[in-house]
């Protein structure tokens, strides 16, 4: 009870730390849009994407994750999107970014340490927006080229959950893209569905909390659509099968624009996000990407 306390105590300082600082922060960027939503008469201004290493659409409902939970009644979901095979994190998580499966990118080579192919990032280098890409291992950097977006190594934990909300502060980006590695870890360590793995989503759903409320601070909320979503899920202790319970990923969207209390029809892909999250900052996808736009998600 008492650990219990000191974090929510230290989460309320934090809160009001971050509503201090944001008070003098500039404007945000404005980032220009086009005709490519009919069905969206005003495109967000800023798109804030948490990605949890390992959250799977199975074990969504059950977690203890109130603050992710209202963003779901509030907006449209889905626990039944699917991902990309082989389900582990590399190919899924640059499939998230642009749109399109590893073997179906141009110029593809699986062990290149070069990744040129175009991303949401450079989507929104190209008009002009500003990006930044927080994530946990080092080599998801390679989705976003040096120079596209604003890159920096973090932890699953409360101080970098603090540095991001921080960081929207000062900045408002129009895209902030976050990707922790857990619950995975908790996944490996103690199997999906455990306590320990549920123990871990709760706290990560109180990182969530700081950084939407960053959103707040910063007097940017009004403006920004929301996007929470994973690489895969798990069975056991390991992911790397073509089981339901690997490939189901949940998929989250709440903000402006979007419906409420509104499930996502399937079949639904991890192909998806990119497209859908360009068309919510008003851009059009790139010609290149495979994944469709969930237009249906738009009031």
């Amino acid at each position: 009870m008492i650990q219990k306390f000191c974090c929510f105590l230290s989460i309320g300082l934090c809160v009001l730390f971050f509503a201090a600082a944001c008070a003098d922060s500039p404007g945000s960027i404005e980032l220009p849009v086009t005709d490519s939503l009919p069905g969206m008469s005003v495109p967000a201004e800023h798109v804030v994407f948490i990605g949890l290493d390992g959250w799977g659409g199975a074990f969504a409902e059950k977690a203890d994750m109130p603050e992710v939970k209202q963003l779901i009644s509030g907006g449209a979901s889905s626990f039944d999107m699917r991902n990309i095979l082989p389900s582990v994190s590399w190919p899924n998580w640059s499939t998230l970014f642009t749109g399109t499966p590893p073997e179906q990118r141009s110029g593809y080579e699986a062990n290149s340490s070069v990744f040129d192919f175009p991303s949401i990032f450079t989507l929104v280098n190209e008009k002009g927006g500003a990006s930044v890409f927080f994530h946990e291992v080092e080599s998801f950097g390679k989705i976003c080229p040096d120079g596209i977006a604003e890159k920096f190594l973090i932890s699953s934990d409360l101080e970098s959950a603090q540095r991001i909300a921080a960081y929207i502060c000062e900045k408002k980006p129009v895209f902030t893209a976050v990707v922790f590695d857990e619950p995975d870890h908790a996944g490996h360590s103690k199997r999906w569905g455990s306590k320990t793995y549920y123990n871990k989503l709760a706290e990560l759903d109180r990182f969530v909390t700081v950084i939407r409320q960053a959103a707040e601070d910063a007097g940017i909320f009004e403006s920004t659509v929301f996007v929470l979503s994973a690489d895969h899920g798990g069975i056991f202790w390991g992911h790397n099968v073509d089981f339901k319970k690997c490939r189901q990923i949940p998929i989250v969207m709440y903000g402006r624009g979007i419906k409420s209390g509104y499930t996502i029809p399937s079949p639904l892909s991890i192909c998806d996000i990119a497209p859908t999250m360009a068309a919510i900052m008003g851009l059009e996808a790139h010609p290149e990407w495979t994944g469709r736009t969930l237009r249906e998600v738009f009031k």
